[in-house]
C-alpha cells in the first residue's frame, strides 16, 4: 500500500512538472556547463535521480550518502558527433562514514562569441572548442543517526578567449525511515556568480558605442535544492528499486532576479540474480527537462561478483540520444 501511494505521488508530480521548461528568464544563464550534465550510467538510466543513491558517483548528487557508498567507477558518454564527456569517482571508508574524490569533464564545439552554453547548444557543430570540468572531494559522517555530508569542488569553463572558474560547496543529509525507505536532502552548487562581458553573453542592450566599456552580466552557478527518496525490496524472484526526487532551481537563493523553477525526476530498476554475485538489471526513468533534454531515459546493467558494467541512454533534442557506458568495482 505504501509503495503504491508513493508511485501515485510520483506520477502526480510528473504530470505537473514535465510540461515545465527552463528558460533564461526562469533560471539562467548558468555556468559551468559540467554542473548540468549527468555523471553515471545507473543514475542517468533512472531519470538522473541520484540524491538517495548508494553508488560512488553519489558524490555528485549528495555527499551525505557517502556514509554508505563504496567502490570505484568510471564512465564516458557521447552526446553528439561533436561533444563527449566522462566521469571518475571513488569512495572509501573514513571513521564512521566515507570520503570520496571525483572528477568530470566534457569537450564540445562552440561559436566563438557564445557563452554560456546549455545542453542543447553544446550538441551542435561550430568552429570553436570548449571544455568544462569539475574536481570534487567529499566526506560523509554518521551523526546521531543522521548521515550528513559536505563536498567541495572546483569547476571551470574554457571557451574561445574566455576562462571561468569557481569554487563551490554541496551540503546533504539523509536518513532511513519506514523500513527500507531512504530520504535525502541536498543543496548543491553553493557559490558566487561570475561577471562576464555582455559581449560574450549576448545581453548588451543597447550595444555600447565608441569607447564605452562593455557592461557585465552575472553568470550564476545552478544552485539546486533536491529532496528525494529511494527504496529497494524483493518482488518474488526479482529485486525492485524505485527512486524519485523533486528539486528547485533558482538563479539565486532569494529568487530576486527571475522565477523559481521546480522539477521532478524518478525511475525504477528491475534486477534478477541467478548465481551468487551474478545479476542483470533493466532500468527506466523520466525527468523534467533542461534546454536540450527530452524526458525519458533508460538502460541496463550486468554484475559479475564485484564488477558491474552499466549502460544508459538519454533522450535529447532533435531525436538524438546520448549514450553512456561505465564500469564499477565494489
Amino acid at each position: 500500500m505504501v509503495l503504491r501511494r508513493a508511485v501515485l505521488a510520483v506520477a502526480l508530480l510528473f504530470s505537473r512538472s514535465l510540461v515545465a521548461q527552463v528558460s533564461t528568464a526562469a533560471g539562467g544563464p548558468y555556468a559551468p556547463l559540467i554542473l548540468l550534465l549527468p555523471s553515471g550510467p545507473r543514475t542517468l538510466a533512472v531519470g538522473n535521480t541520484g540524491v538517495a543513491g548508494r553508488d560512488d558517483d553519489v558524490l555528485f548528487f549528495n555527499p551525505a550518502q557517502l556514509v554508505i557508498a563504496r567502490g570505484f567507477s568510471g564512465s564516458i558518454e557521447r552526446y553528439s558527433a561533436t561533444s563527449a564527456g566522462g566521469a571518475l569517482s571513488a569512495v572509501t571508508r573514513f571513521n564512521t562514514g566515507g570520503i570520496a574524490i571525483g572528477m568530470r569533464m566534457v569537450d564540445y564545439e562552440t561559436p566563438a562569441a557564445a557563452y554560456p552554453l546549455d545542453r542543447g547548444s553544446m550538441l551542435n557543430a561550430a568552429f570553436g572548442n570548449g571544455t568544462s570540468l569539475e574536481a570534487s572531494v567529499g566526506v560523509g559522517q554518521l551523526i546521531k543517526g543522521y548521515r550528513v555530508g559536505l563536498a567541495g569542488k572546483y569547476v571551470e569553463d574554457n571557451a574561445p578567449a574566455l576562462r571561468v572558474s569557481r569554487g563551490a560547496l554541496d551540503l546533504g543529509v539523509s536518513k532511513d525511515f519506514f523500513g527500507p525507505y531512504t530520504f535525502a536532502l541536498a543543496v548543491q552548487n553553493i557559490g558566487a556568480s561570475t561577471d562576464v562581458s555582455c559581449a560574450r553573453t549576448g545581453t548588451c542592450t543597447p550595444p555600447p558605442s565608441g569607447m564605452d566599456p562593455f557592461p557585465t552580466t552575472k553568470v550564476r552557478l545552478p544552485l539546486r535544492a533536491t529532496l528525494g527518496v529511494q527504496t529497494q525490496r524483493p518482488v518474488g524472484q526479482l529485486d525492485l528499486m524505485g527512486t524519485a526526487a523533486v528539486y528547485m532551481l533558482r538563479p539565486n537563493w532569494t529568487g530576486a532576479d527571475g522565477a523559481n523553477w521546480v522539477g521532478a525526476s524518478g525511475g525504477a530498476e528491475l534486477g534478477y540474480s541467478w548465481l551468487d554475485g551474478y545479476s542483470v538489471a533493466l532500468r527506466a526513468g523520466a525527468r523534467s527537462t533542461l534546454p536540450g533534454e527530452a524526458a525519458f531515459t533508460g538502460g541496463a546493467g550486468f554484475t559479475m561478483d564485484r564488477l558491474s558494467i552499466d549502460y544508459a541512454a538519454e533522450a535529447l533534442i532533435g531525436s538524438r540520444w546520448g549514450q553512456r557506458i561505465g564500469l564499477r568495482v565494489r
